[in-house]
């Protein structure tokens, strides 16, 4: 007879947590060189599919989305960690795009799917800096195998666009090591909006200063709005997180803090999937503002790739062993969806030009 995971085993964390996890992704991927040769981004294209990717020109993870631009100031702090010109501009472009995770673009909003933050910002002798953000504390897996591993496992079932909760579990039971990562997974609270979360990037970066001393960084983005806990429920609007935020842009503009966590000795910095000591040292090194929203439809980031690999001087890539492959996967989805005809998203120009919720919509 099959017995049940133990009460607290990894196996019984997986099978609460993850499904929404699943259903919202985690899907901040993450790479660096293929382990076994048969793990290509083809393959890794094939997976989405599987979960629930459409062939209609959309991203094979983070479908749903909306784009906004604003600005990125600097701080001295920035500045004394890294030599790029990033840190030394004021009012430098950005070009934003927040999403849901999963690979369903037509995925109504509700309050336990994970959300992301991508952003593109340049200075005027065009270094590029990009992040591909995520409201997860932690990935749910830390290398190219367990990255392969994890969705197999999520498939969504065509039916109820949910994960297997059996293969969910066997991914758990096999991995001991994620352990944490589930832990922090089921505690992690979800706020009430896009406007008020905090982004992270998971995997770690490398900045430079000056005088060629080099300090590994986890970049979050942290809302200056307060923080409001997501409705028990979901809304009858599915579009109603993005209108919120159409409707705050609206209004005023938004900002987050960018606050890099300075690893020290022993911190797994080349684990996405561990935490790191609480006592960190914490730097905002700059702040984004946000200003005006768009459909990706009719802006620019539709079809930009977000490769958080895509760095200035000054920034450069960890030994994270799941940066290389999230790079290629990157651009294996946009060469996917590239050929394909774009449908239109769900987020439409009118939601955009006019964000009111469907009647009894929480938040109006």
């Amino acid at each position: 007879m099959a017995h049940s995971p133990r009460k607290g085993s990894p196996a019984r964390w997986a099978a609460v947590v993850l499904p929404p996890l699943c259903l919202g992704g985690l899907m901040a991927w993450a790479a660096g060189v293929f382990s076994p040769a048969a793990v290509s981004p083809s393959h890794f294209m094939q997976r989405f599919q599987k979960a629930g990717a459409l062939d209609r020109g959309f991203r094979r993870a983070h479908a749903k989305g909306m784009c906004a631009t604003g600005w990125f100031d600097p701080t001295p702090e920035g500045r004394a960690l890294s030599r790029s010109g990033i840190f030394r501009g004021e009012h430098l472009p950005v070009m934003g795009r927040f999403s849901l995770a999963p690979p369903l673009p037509y995925l109504p909003d509700n309050p336990a799917v994970a959300r992301s933050l991508a952003m593109q910002i340049r200075t005027p002798a065009g270094e590029d800096w990009r992040m591909a953000l995520v409201d997860a504390p932690l990935q749910a897996m830390r290398d190219v195998d367990d990255a392969y591993a994890f969705f197999k496992a999520a498939r969504l079932d065509p039916a109820t666009h949910k994960p297997d909760p059996a293969a969910i579990r066997a991914y758990a039971a096999q991995r001991p090591w994620l352990k944490t990562a589930f832990e922090q997974a089921k505690s992690h609270k979800q706020t009430s909006d896009l406007t008020n979360d905090t982004y992270n990037s998971l995997d770690s970066f490398i900045l430079t200063d000056e005088a060629g001393k080099k300090t590994t960084v986890r970049w979050s983005a942290v809302a200056r709005e307060p923080f409001r806990p997501a409705a028990d429920s979901s809304v009858n609007d599915g579009n109603y997180l993005f209108k919120r935020l159409v409707q705050t842009l609206d209004q005023r503009p938004l900002s987050w803090d960018i606050v890099a966590t300075i690893a020290r000795d022993g911190d797994p910095v080349n684990d996405p999937s561990q935490p790191w000591n609480d006592a960190d040292q914490k730097v905002t090194v700059g702040t984004v503002t946000f200003t005006k929203a768009y459909s990706e439809d009719e802006s620019p980031c539709g079809p930009m790739v977000f490769d958080p690999t895509i760095l200035p001087d000054g920034i450069g890539v960890s030994d994270d062993p799941l940066l290389g492959l999230r790079s290629s996967v990157y651009m294996k989805s946009y060469a996917t969806r590239s050929a394909e005809h774009k449908t239109p998203s769900m987020v439409t120009p009118g939601d955009i030009n006019n964000p009111t919720l469907t009647p009894d919509g929480k938040g109006q």
